[in-house]
């Protein structure tokens, strides 16, 4: 998704559109009463958002509970980007008609296998926003360095 240099609110159409431009994002959950992020492999078809377990059964625990999601971009160039946080419901799932609806234009996250372990969150509430990034003076920095 391109983003202009101003910040604003985007529509939920918007914010679906630029979740399905990236293939990570992080599943946001609470660990122990903390809160607790792990970046995750996902795809954004219909009103879901589907996260590839590799049949982890790590991923069990979100069954039937309420868990947030947040995907973002910034060009590092710029500063300019944009973030979206979606809060629903989670299930578990296996099956490979849960990327059915899924437009394949562009790279898909992974390989598609029947027997593969997803876990689908129902997009409930969905917000995003256009941002700018400020950099500070003296700041020379134009990306992440390579891990």
């Amino acid at each position: 998704m391109r983003t202009s240099g101003r910040d604003g609110t985007l529509t939920p159409t918007e914010c679906v559109h630029a979740l399905r431009s990236v293939p990570t994002g992080r599943l946001l959950y609470t660990k122990d009463a903390l809160p607790a992020v792990r970046l995750v492999t996902f795809a954004a078809p219909h009103s879901e958002i589907v996260i590839a377990t590799d049949n982890e059964s790590w991923f069990g625990r979100f069954d039937r509970t309420f868990v947030a999601f947040e995907a973002g971009h910034v060009e590092s160039g710029t500063r300019a980007g944009w973030s979206v946080v979606v809060l629903g419901h989670a299930r578990t799932a296996t099956g490979s008609e849960y990327l059915s609806g899924f437009d394949h234009t562009g790279p898909s996250p992974w390989t598609i296998r029947p027997s593969d372990g997803y876990l689908v969150l129902d997009i409930e509430y969905v917000t995003g926003h256009r941002l700018t990034l400020p950099r500070l003076a003296g700041d020379q920095r134009l990306g992440l360095p390579p891990l």
